[in-house]
C-alpha cells in the first residue's frame, strides 16, 4: 500500500512541476540566451524528491536517473536550485490546496488559522541589540508564515511566506491575504495578529470573522473599530478558537518531523526553497491520500 502511494506521489509531483512551470512561462515575458539544457520542472521536483526521501544532492542525482533520460549532475543541481524562485513553489502550493478543496467538494474553507514558525539553516546571524561591547552571534533561521485551512476535519497549507530572520509575522500575513484566492467562514491567529488594523481590515473585506484575541488594557480600553470587531467576534466563539487553533500548530509540527527544523546549506535562498519544498510536499502528500481513498472508494 505505502510503494503504491509513494509511487503516485512521485507521478504527482512531475505532473504538478509541468503544470507550474508551464503557468509560470505563460505569464512572464520570453529571455534572450542560451536555451536551458534542463528544464525548470526537472529542477522543482528533484527539489520535492530530495525533501521526501531527505537525499544528498549526489544522492539525487542517481534518483533522478530512475525518472529522467538525462539527468543534471550534483553541481548543476545546486547551481539550478540557487537560480530557482520562491514564487514556482509559493504557486505549487496554493495550486495544491484548490485541488484539495475540490476533490473534497467545499466551495469554502471552514477556517483559515495563521502562526509563525522558524527553520534553522547553517549560516549564523548578530543581533541588533547589543551585550557588552560585542554584538550576540546566534543561529540563523528563516522566518515562516504559515496559512493553514481546515475543512471537513482535513488540515492542508494554503499559503507559506518565507523570508529573514525576526521578520514581522503581520507583515508576511498581509502579503498572503492580498492575493488570498480562498474563501473561509473564519481566521484564526494568536493576539499579535490583533494589532494590526490592515490585517483585520483585510479579513472583513474577504467575509471573515476575525478569531482573534483583542483584550482591554489596565489603563485603555480597545478603540479602534477593527479591533473591537475582532474582539467581540472572540468573545462570541472561544469554543471554535480552542477547537481549531492547534491545528496551524500540527501542521508545522507534522512537517518538522517529517522533513526536519533545519538545512544544512549558508545559502538563504535555498534555505527558503527547502522551506518551502516541505510544505508543497506535505500538501502533495494530502492530495495523494484523498486520491487514493477516493478511487478505493470508486473500486468498492
Amino acid at each position: 500500500m505505502r510503494k503504491k502511494k509513494n509511487k503516485q506521489l512521485i507521478k504527482l509531483i512531475l505532473t504538478k512541476s509541468k503544470e507550474i512551470c508551464k503557468s509560470i512561462s505563460k505569464s512572464q515575458n520570453t529571455k534572450r540566451g542560451r536555451p536551458k539544457v534542463y528544464e525548470d520542472y526537472i529542477i522543482i521536483s528533484a527539489l520535492l524528491i530530495k525533501t521526501l526521501e531527505n537525499l544528498s544532492l549526489r544522492d539525487l542525482e542517481e534518483r533522478l536517473k530512475e525518472l529522467f533520460p538525462k539527468v543534471p549532475d550534483f553541481t548543476t543541481l545546486h547551481y539550478r536550485l540557487k537560480k530557482l524562485s520562491k514564487s514556482h513553489l509559493e504557486e505549487l502550493i496554493e495550486k495544491t490546496a484548490q485541488e484539495i478543496l475540490k476533490v473534497l467538494k467545499a466551495k469554502e474553507l471552514h477556517c483559515l488559522i495563521a502562526d509563525g514558525t522558524g527553520f534553522g539553516y547553517a549560516d549564523s546571524y548578530f543581533l541588533r541589540s547589543k551585550r557588552g561591547k560585542e554584538l550576540r552571534e546566534v543561529k540563523a533561521h528563516i522566518k515562516t508564515e504559515v496559512l493553514v485551512g481546515v475543512v471537513r476535519g482535513k488540515s492542508f497549507v494554503v499559503g507559506v511566506k518565507a523570508e529573514e530572520a525576526y521578520s514581522d509575522e503581520n507583515r508576511l500575513l498581509k502579503e498572503m491575504l492580498k492575493k488570498m484566492f480562498l474563501r473561509a467562514k473564519y481566521f484564526m491567529g494568536d493576539a499579535y495578529y490583533g494589532k494590526s488594523v490592515e490585517v483585520l481590515k483585510r479579513i472583513r473585506e474577504l467575509g471573515m470573522k476575525a478569531i482573534v484575541p483583542v483584550r482591554d488594557s489596565m489603563r485603555m480600553k480597545v478603540k479602534n473599530s477593527y479591533r473591537r470587531w475582532a474582539k467581540r467576534n472572540y468573545e462570541e466563539h472561544k469554543e471554535v478558537y480552542k477547537r481549531y487553533r492547534y491545528r496551524v500548530e500540527q501542521v508545522i509540527g507534522v512537517v518538522k518531523n517529517l522533513f526536519g527544523d533545519r538545512e544544512r546549506v549558508y545559502e538563504f535562498h535555498l534555505g527558503c526553497l527547502y522551506v518551502l519544498g516541505r510544505f508543497a510536499s506535505y500538501n502533495l502528500m494530502v492530495l495523494v491520500e484523498l486520491l487514493f481513498c477516493l478511487f478505493a472508494m470508486v473500486c468498492l
